[in-house]
């Protein structure tokens, strides 16, 4: 009986790692939401994968935009951490929160 159950165990975790694999294959990504203290233009648009950078009057930025996958946002992060900039926060979204 425990045999059993171990298989449909797997079977539930192989069926959640094709689904998360799929979601995370699709060609335009998702959106991320990236909060930084201090700002840059938006010429850096373009080094930044193309992400919109939306600049707040509280001297912070917000960076908006689809990435593929997990390692295009670690890149992102390291470019940013490369610039010496903070790291507020990151979140995955629908639409950009409008401030």
């Amino acid at each position: 009986m425990a045999n059993m159950q171990d298989e449909i165990r797997l079977d539930r975790n192989t069926e959640d790692n094709e689904d998360r694999n799929i979601h995370s294959l699709r060609p335009e990504g998702r959106n991320f939401e990236i909060h930084i203290k201090g700002q840059l233009n938006s010429q850096w648009s373009e080094w930044l994968e193309g992400l919109e950078v939306k600049l707040l009057e509280n001297g912070e930025m917000i960076l908006f935009g689809p990435i593929v996958d997990q390692a295009a946002l670690m890149g992102i992060l390291y470019k940013l951490n490369r610039l010496n900039l903070t790291l507020l926060s990151v979140s995955e979204v629908n639409e950009p929160n409008q401030h």
